[in-house]
């Protein structure tokens, strides 16, 4: 009598554990191939693009496809500016490229596939087990400045289709300018493409439209501004982002800090479609 209760409370078990494995967001059809050597650099490669019901992802490391399903769009709905922290797995994950071609039912978000829904592909195909841990890193500390903040938030909450939390960049040579639209002090902070992470320690509530131009201090490979260089940039025509944040009342400030990495435990290549 036992066994058979046991029996019945396993089986309850398993049935909730399937139900919830079917219940992840997927897609029906996926076809996932090694991007061709010759075209991994070319207009073969658009990185990713979505329409009503279809996902195209052309070129992308597994480390890059990573970065889009459990960083960039892991919640589905909005872009979350701050790049994850990857480490962990075989080094094929940052040189071999692949082509994915995806559709799903329902005409979900290109958010929701480009996020949940290649999470589960990827736990599909290419077997990925991941796990999340906290370390001390290097950081820079977005602060407040002596002078104080000087923006003034805006007292109209952003409704479609006007966008929210948007940076638009643009460059001119060396010269850069960031639009800022509708973000908060935590999400700008995770938009920086600085060479270490940056935490936000304002303690400013609220979101802000603003500009910020500066010239560029010889960014290294990966990192889109550079790293911490409080003098003016390149030839003295501007100054450099940590000087010319200053005129915001804000503070870029080396520091130490906790910062989540996504690290890879098992991954293997895909199976075939």
């Amino acid at each position: 009598m036992a066994r058979s209760a046991m029996a019945v409370a396993v089986s309850a078990v398993l049935a909730v554990c399937g139900r919830s494995q079917a219940q992840r967001p997927h897609f029906d059809v996926a076809t996932i191939r090694p991007s061709p050597s010759e075209l991994n650099f070319g207009p073969h490669c658009d990185g990713g693009s979505g329409s009503p019901g279809k996902l195209t992802m052309r070129c992308n490391t597994v480390k890059e496809l990573v970065q889009f399903a459990y960083g960039l769009y892991a919640n589905g709905a909005t872009l979350t500016p701050q790049p994850l922290q990857i480490s962990g797995g075989p080094g094929w994950i940052d040189a071999d490229r692949f082509d994915i071609e995806a559709r799903a039912d329902g005409n979900p978000r290109e958010e929701m596939m480009a996020g949940p829904m290649l999470q589960t592909l990827l736990e599909d195909r290419f077997k990925l087990r991941v796990h999340r841990e906290m370390r001390e890193r290097p950081v820079y500390a977005l602060t407040v400045a002596r002078s104080g903040f000087k923006l003034q938030p805006l007292e109209e909450v952003c409704l479609p289709p006007d966008p929210c939390g948007v940076v638009n960049m643009r460059s001119n040579g060396q010269n850069m300018t960031l639009d800022v639209h509708a973000m908060s002090m935590a999400d700008f902070s995770g938009s920086l493409g600085l060479d270490r992470p940056v935490l936000d320690k304002t303690g400013v509530s609220g979101v802000f439209d603003f500009r910020l131009e500066f010239v560029l201090d010889g960014a290294a490979p990966g990192n889109l501004f550079g790293s911490h260089d409080p003098t003016p940039s390149g030839d003295g025509a501007g100054p450099s982002i940590f000087t010319a944040i200053q005129k915001l009342g804000l503070k870029l400030e080396s520091a130490k800090g906790l910062v989540e990495f996504l690290v890879i435990d098992h991954v293997e290549k895909p199976s075939g479609n």
